[in-house]
């Protein structure tokens, strides 16, 4: 056994934060588009509805239909809270595996904990906290830039990472600025 911060944790640390960050992008892929393009219910279906809810036959229907919908709102929230906690565990995870690749010195490690910037850096955009995004993406390129070749297309995709964290926080002009970056990397 080891403890939580061993050398030998950090890659698992790392991938089961990965995990959880695409497991909170498909989850919220698939319940925030869940509804687009169904639609809405018409005032004259209400109506009917309404009409019904009068008749002693239909008080139980109408009865288990507002249950229904107390537990699709209850679901809803609970599933927002998953993906909350599943990006806030995604970050925890990673940044832990970032602590670990670091402080070890060699080019494996160091790189390791590049890529650990760039997951945490994700983490960002997905939460919608773009200025640690752009810190994250940023670190992630200063190691890179130290120990990878200059037209590497590890580069090339942070660099495309932190223009969009800077596009999203309306930093145009640096956006514009590691965009073309990114197709430079691109050339090799």
């Amino acid at each position: 056994l080891f403890r939580s911060t061993a050398d030998e944790c950090g890659e698992a640390f790392f991938l089961y934060g990965k995990s959880l960050l695409e497991l909170a992008r498909v989850e919220n892929g698939v319940f925030g588009n869940a509804l687009e393009g169904v639609p809405e219910e018409e005032d004259d279906e209400g109506k009917e509805q309404d009409s019904r809810i009068e008749s002693a036959d239909n008080v139980d229907e109408a009865e288990s239909s507002e249950e229904d919908q107390e537990n699709e709102t209850t679901e809803d929230k609970e599933n927002d809270e998953d993906d909350v906690e599943n990006l806030q565990l995604a970050w925890e995870m990673l940044e832990l595996a970032k602590v670990i690749f670091t402080r070890t010195e060699t080019k494996e490690a160091q790189l390791r904990a590049a890529q650990a910037h760039l997951k945490l850096g994700e983490v960002g955009i997905e939460s919608e906290n773009y200025s640690q995004a752009v810190g994250d993406f940023q670190a992630c390129l200063e190691i890179q830039k130290r120990y990878l070749e200059e037209h590497n297309r590890l580069l090339a995709e942070s660099h495309y990472q932190l223009a969009m964290a800077f596009q999203y926080s309306n930093q145009h002009n640096d956006a514009i600025d590691h965009f073309t970056e990114s197709m430079g990397d691109r050339k090799s």
